[in-house]
């Protein structure tokens, strides 16, 4: 029974919510694939692919943590996003792995730099002269 003190919002606004931030992470995540498919793969590698690749694994990678639980799960899990890059991205198990290291390395500097800026933003940047 919902508390009648707290305000409900909705479905309809829970799902035009879920929809909007789903989109956001994809675009997100495909950003971060696509520059490091970009930096380890040998070709050209499309946004497209990018964005299959983070839509595909996050569908096929949660349904498999959801049902194997523990370790398992996330070995196979991992295992599906190598396969999905190996795939999607024409490349061999080598850099399947190198683009998983690079996603890595290139979400913890964006992270970084988005940080900045958010900081510099609020708090106004600092005066150099």
């Amino acid at each position: 029974m919902a508390n009648p003190m707290i305000p409900s919002i909705g479905i309809g606004t829970t799902l035009v919510s879920f929809i909007i931030l789903f989109i956001i992470y994809l675009l997100v995540m495909g950003f971060v694939l696509w520059l490091a498919g970009e930096i380890v793969v040998g070709r050209k590698v499309t946004f497209g692919e990018a964005i299959a690749v983070a839509g595909t694994g996050t569908f096929l990678v949660g349904a498999v943590i959801v049902f194997v639980q523990g370790l398992l799960g996330l070995l196979i899990g991992l295992l599906i996003f190598l396969l999905l890059v190996k795939h999607y991205f024409k490349t061999g198990w080598l850099g399947a792995v190198g683009v998983a290291i690079m996603a890595i390395v290139v979400l913890v500097v964006l992270t970084f730099v988005l940080g900045a800026l958010l900081v510099g933003a609020l708090f106004g940047f600092p005066k150099i002269f």
